[in-house]
């Protein structure tokens, strides 16, 4: 299974265009082989996808908490391993700010147990601390990451409504905008700390910010599973 596109490592900043772009609070769709979501607490940030790999622009103003990605959908049936190895590349440009967080890198969901997680490699200003419990850390692709696990209570969730779950983090120590994310090493390091995901809803390539004014152009972007 792959999300279109190869797996090589691009740091390439070369503007893309075209695309349709999609503004709301809550959307979603698909683009080629990737879907694509945005979801705000507040009014609203735009997303454009430009159906090449999973490259896609961003905006948002004033939009409360607001995130955009775009990748893989996988359906909820089956674990990481079962699916093969994960693996991304990305390249992003960013301007503007991001309220009082932010992170960009790789986000996704699993069901049974519900787990909200995030690979995070790069922020817009100070370096992410999401609280909860630093749980050791990890090298990869060349950097260290610092692992958290954290638990939402009563927070809106990808099954719908609120609920109560666990938040499982790498958060970079050294920011970077491209580069080659293992993506399933990060799995595999979390489950040795006890930190277990369940059937995987899905995997992708996100900005998440905190507020703030700003814009994000992923200009080179792929999700890949083998």
């Amino acid at each position: 299974m792959s999300g279109g596109g190869g797996s090589t490592a691009s740091c390439s900043t070369t503007s893309l265009s075209g695309g349709s772009q999609h503004c709301s609070s809550n959307t979603q769709g698909n683009v080629g082989s990737y879907a694509w979501t945005i979801w705000s607490s507040g009014s609203g940030g735009c997303i454009t996808p430009y159906g090449v790999g999973a490259a896609f622009k961003a905006t948002w103003s004033s939009s409360g908490d607001f995130l955009a990605r775009e990748g893989l959908g996988l359906g909820s049936n089956k674990t990481y391993d079962q699916f093969g190895t994960f693996a991304a590349d990305f390249a992003e440009t960013k301007s503007g700010s991001a309220g009082g967080f932010s992170y960009i890198g790789i986000y996704g969901w699993s069901v049974s147990p519900l787990v909200e997680f995030y690979i995070v490699d790069d922020w817009f200003s100070g370096h992410p601390n999401p609280g909860g419990t630093k749980m050791g850390t990890l090298s990869a692709d060349g950097g260290t990451y610092d692992i958290y696990k954290h638990t939402q209570v009563n927070q809106p969730a990808i099954t719908g409504g609120n609920q109560t779950f666990d938040q499982f983090f790498s958060v970079r120590q050294t920011a970077r905008t491209c580069g080659h994310i293992s993506i399933s090493e990060h799995f595999k390091q979390w489950g040795g700390l006890g930190l277990k995901l369940g059937n995987m809803e899905e995997a992708k390539i996100l900005v998440e910010v905190g507020g703030g004014s700003g814009s994000i152009d992923f200009t080179n972007a792929t999700l890949t599973v083998q």
